[in-house]
């Protein structure tokens, strides 16, 4: 049996995001399953001929047997390609077979749909989530805005980008054979919004470790919190990331007299000037407390485990979820969780993580936690603890295994 895997999501960006955590952690899980399996087992991996080496991000046991397929020059701005080849691209991309040689496959697994869906081949779709369809006029201008200005050329490339999105999102979905989704309310999105058979889908919850990731970037801090301090870590994304909600509620715990400091980590939080989102940068700029607000940038695995474990609370007022691993992480180390009930959210959270609804419900929520006896704070982490140790890669990795032979 040969199992092709799509590697190029580790070479586009999100090999230290959560689709590529995701993509190395539950790959690891099914290398080790793989050699130990009575059948014959071989990979064939699809990536980009770049400098940028997927495997390098993997654990790869000693006798897997695996090849590689090159997949052509990394799409760049600043990398010359000639019009036939651009085009050639598009129309696999849209209406051809967008995977070249997958028939070497034969099974296929696709952490990415945009990346596409082999046309011929038997193909597990890990889905995550549908949020930018679900909330398109946030994520997608509309082409009459540039007609309006009379920027037709401009108004023409939008109309083709929302088309393109549309496009293979749809045809995705529907050419996989199977698609795992990460939460029950994502395969609910899924049914309701582009109408998938239930049939063909399947929930397999994301696992949780301690244990730090191969390769993860390493980062020395240059400061670091010197008082109690509550956490956010993630990116930066205020149609699904209240965070203004969570400056907001720190800026009332500052005025009522708790000498606390707001932690935001995350790669859009290199300093409070460069926070890309307005919304967000106007709440940490115009707070009467910028001096303790402090922006880390990007932290890897040990620095964030730190910080979870000596946090007051990880606060994550996340408005859309596919599923929250960062909810799950915390819990695991040790840090009480403050989260937006919705969507996913209660699913990973259980009754283990404290609910709000408002900055109000955050101000809450941290006094509550303030004014707990040592006693009552430590059960309240062990329970949750407890309860994050049930969603592990292992787990995941078997689920997925099985859904990748039984196809």
């Amino acid at each position: 049996m040969k199992i092709g895997v799509d590697l190029r999501v580790l070479q586009i960006g999100h090999q230290f995001r959560g689709i590529g955590e995701v993509t190395k952690r539950s790959l690891n899980e099914i290398f080790k399953l793989a050699v130990d399996d009575k059948d014959s087992v071989e990979f064939v991996f699809y990536q980009y001929e770049d400098k940028i080496n997927p495997l390098e991000y993997l654990e790869l046991p000693d006798n897997l047997e695996y090849e590689i397929v090159k997949l052509g020059v990394r799409p760049q701005p600043n990398v010359e390609r000639s019009i036939s080849d651009k085009i050639t691209t598009k129309l696999n991309t849209l209406y051809w077979n967008p995977i070249k040689q997958s028939g070497k496959s034969d099974v296929f697994l696709q952490f990415d749909f945009a990346l596409g869906v082999p046309k011929n081949t038997k193909t597990i779709l890990i889905k995550h989530d549908i949020i930018p369809y679900i909330f398109w006029n946030d994520y997608f201008v509309s082409p009459l805005l540039h007609v309006k200005h009379k920027a037709a050329r401009t108004a023409l490339r939008t109309a083709l980008h929302n088309y393109e999105y549309k496009r293979v999102l749809k045809r995705s979905v529907k050419n996989a054979t199977k698609i795992i989704c990460v939460s029950e309310h994502t395969k609910r999105d899924l049914h309701n919004y582009l109408k998938v058979p239930l049939n063909r889908m399947a929930v397999i919850y994301w696992g949780v470790s301690e244990e730090p990731l191969k390769l993860s970037q390493s980062v020395n801090l240059k400061t670091y919190p010197n008082k109690p301090y509550l956490l956010f870590v993630g990116a930066v994304d205020a149609r699904r990331r209240a965070i203004d909600d969570l400056v907001a509620a720190f800026n009332n715990l500052k005025a009522n007299g708790r000498d606390i400091q707001l932690v935001l980590a995350g790669e859009n939080f290199q300093s409070p000037q460069k926070i890309p989102n307005d919304t967000v940068r106007r709440a940490v700029l115009s707070s009467s407390y910028t001096e303790d607000i402090l922006t880390l940038g990007y932290i890897d695995d040990p620095t964030k485990q730190k910080l979870y474990k000596e946090a007051l609370a990880f606060v994550f007022p996340t408005i859309y979820e596919g599923f929250g691993i960062p909810v799950l992480e915390a819990m695991l180390i040790g840090c009480p969780v403050i989260v937006y009930k919705n969507s996913s959210i209660p699913e990973v959270g259980g009754k283990y993580a404290l609910y709000a609804n408002s900055w109000e419900d955050i101000q809450s929520k941290v006094e509550y936690l303030l004014n707990l006896s040592q006693l009552e704070k430590e059960e309240l982490i062990e329970c949750a603890k407890s309860h994050a140790q049930h969603f592990n890669w292992s787990k995941t990795g078997r689920k997925l295994y099985k859904e990748l032979k039984s196809a």
